[in-house]
Order: C-alpha cells, then sequence, then structure tokens
C-alpha cells in the first residue's frame, strides 16, 4: 500500500513541476514577455519546444499563416495527447465493469454505520479495485495532458510580443489575418492600448488611422469565435455525458428494474455538482476568449472540435477494448 501511495505522490509531483516548466510566470514586470528570446529562466523549458514547433510549422507548411499554424499544432499536440486520453478511457471502461459487483457491495452494507462493517466495505471495495486495476493513478492521466495545453497556452501569450524582426527569434514573419480577425490582436479596451502604443502599431504593421475598421471586424470576430468555443465546449461535455449514461445502463441491462441500484443522494449531489462545474467552465472559457488574443479563441475552437471527433472515434473502438477487458478480467 505504501508503495502505491509513493507512485502516486511522485506521479502528481511530476505533473505540478512539468506545470511550473512551461513558463506560465515569465512575464516582465511591464506584462510583455521576453524569456521566449533566449533561455532567461528555467521556466521555459517546454516553451522553447512549443514556440519551435510553431515556428518550423509557420516557415513550411502553414505558409507564413498565423491562423494555420494555431491549427496545425493543436492537431499536433492534441494527437501527441491521445495516448494518454486512450489510458484515461480504458479506467473508465473498468470502472463501468466493476460497477455491478460495487453495487452489490455497498448495498450489502447499507444501512450498516458500526466501524467494524465499514472496515470489511472498504477492504472489499480495495479488492475490487484491486481486481480490475482501478487507482488514483488513473485519476490523475488527465493531469498528464496538462503542462503539454498550458506550455501551448504561453507561447500564444507571447508570440505576440515577438514580431519584431530585430530579435534573434520572432514571428514577424507570419500574417496574423485569419478570416478577417487579427489573431494577434484582442478586443475592446485591450485594443485600445495597442493602438495607443506606437512601438506595437509598427510591429503589427498598423496605423492609427485604421483603427476604427479593425476595431469593429476585431471586436464582433472575437464575440463570434467566444461563442462557438462555449457551445462546442457544452456539446462536447454533454456528448460525454450521453455516452457515460448509456455505458452504465448496458452494464445492468440483464438486470430487472426493481434490482438495480438506485441513485443516492449523494450521487445526484455529485451530479449537480459536475454539472455546475461543466457550465462554469464553459463560461470561464468565453470570458478569458473575450479578455485574450483571438488566437487563444481559435486554439480552443479546434481543440474542442478535435475532442469532439476524438470521443465519437473512440466510442467505436471502445467495444473491442471492452470485450479484451471483459476476457483478460474473465
Amino acid at each position: 500500500m505504501k508503495r502505491e501511495q509513493s507512485k502516486y505522490l511522485i506521479m502528481a509531483f511530476v505533473i505540478c513541476v512539468a506545470c511550473l516548466l512551461t513558463g506560465c510566470s515569465g512575464a516582465n514586470k511591464d506584462g510583455t514577455y521576453s524569456a521566449i528570446q533566449g533561455f532567461t529562466n528555467v521556466y521555459d523549458i517546454l516553451v522553447w519546444p512549443m514556440a519551435g514547433l510553431m515556428w518550423l510549422i509557420g516557415k513550411t507548411v502553414a505558409f507564413g499563416n498565423y491562423g494555420v499554424v494555431i491549427i496545425i499544432s493543436t492537431l499536433i499536440v492534441r494527437t501527441c495527447a491521445w495516448p494518454i486520453y486512450a489510458k484515461t478511457n480504458d479506467m473508465s471502461l473498468k470502472m463501468n465493469l466493476m460497477a455491478p459487483e460495487q453495487a452489490k457491495i455497498q448495498a450489502r452494507y447499507e444501512g450498516k454505520t458500526d466501524q467494524e462493517s465499514q472496515q470489511r466495505m472498504q477492504m472489499e471495495m480495495m479488492n475490487l479495485y484491486k481486481k480490475y486495476g482501478v487507482g488514483i493513478g488513473g485519476c490523475l492521466m488527465p493531469f498528464i495532458q496538462f503542462p503539454l495545453f498550458i506550455a501551448f497556452y504561453t507561447t500564444l501569450q507571447r508570440i505576440p510580443y515577438t514580431l519584431s524582426s530585430s530579435l534573434k527569434f520572432n514571428f514577424s514573419f507570419l500574417n496574423g489575418t485569419f478570416l478577417g480577425v487579427n489573431l494577434f490582436l484582442p478586443r475592446g479596451e485591450a485594443l485600445e492600448k495597442v493602438y495607443e502604443n506606437a512601438e506595437l502599431l509598427a510591429q503589427y504593421g498598423l496605423s492609427s488611422s485604421s483603427y476604427e475598421a479593425v476595431s469593429k471586424a476585431q471586436n464582433i470576430g472575437i464575440i463570434v469565435i467566444a461563442v462557438i468555443v462555449g457551445l462546442t465546449q457544452i456539446a462536447m461535455q454533454l456528448y460525454a455525458q450521453h455516452q457515460q449514461n448509456k455505458a452504465k445502463d448496458s452494464q445492468f441491462a440483464d438486470v430487472p428494474e426493481y434490482r438495480r441500484p438506485q441513485q443516492t443522494d449523494q450521487a445526484k449531489q455529485t451530479q449537480m455538482t459536475m454539472n455546475i462545474m461543466m457550465y462554469g467552465m464553459s463560461i470561464m472559457m468565453v470570458f478569458m476568449v473575450l479578455q485574450n488574443t483571438a488566437a487563444l479563441g481559435l486554439y480552443w475552437v479546434v481543440g474542442n472540435i478535435y475532442s469532439f471527433l476524438q470521443q465519437i472515434i473512440n466510442k467505436k473502438l471502445s467495444k473491442k477494448r471492452l470485450e479484451k477487458l471483459k476476457a483478460k478480467l474473465s
């Protein structure tokens, strides 16, 4: 048991360290970023490969278009993270497989609150988890993807500050316009501050007289992107919930309705909490898109669509994987 706990603690520590290495704290006092120009601190270790990937894509297959760079880079990063997603899905399949046995154990000790009964139930549950190979490590698997995604986010934050050709490592060759929106620029008051800075206007290739035309297209474009981000995020979460409910129903397909475990008050509360978190996350993402450059919104739109398709593909693969798990565990 101690060995298992040590393994999980080490995994959690590695994930935390990896998140620190995404450079998300590398901003200067004036809000700009210079760390991407060189290894000025240790926090850039994961930002540099991401920036290098995007620079290479921009110089080659993206033909210098920032929007195409983001799309291709997102597809590459998400594909690299697919094995982690597959491992997490295997854990979900195992939990669905053991659900009937878990329900029997819980039913057997229902109403028994004495210490001895609780200890026996915990021992039986632990043996069940061991039998199906379910542990806290599986719950930590999705967090392994976070450093990659945070590094991508940090790189997008820094790129607008590296458009000067005087820098050794720069993205001045990129065309930031994509479907009528300038991906380097934010909206609202943040856009006004850009136009108040002559140096930034020169880097972006803009003039102060173009503010009216650019701001109108920029504000509308980012709002549209933000709405698409919110809708795709909610649709993806609803689809995932629908698939989970179908999987649970299939597990008890041969069990009469009156013998199926009923949802407890705690389970209902948990479901309600998850729904609040789901919609809360979608709203938070919308506000983040509205407060950042358009590049972040495009990244999340592509990422959400990719995840949606990933779930659909995985649904087809899960049937075969489920049969293999059943054969292995029987």
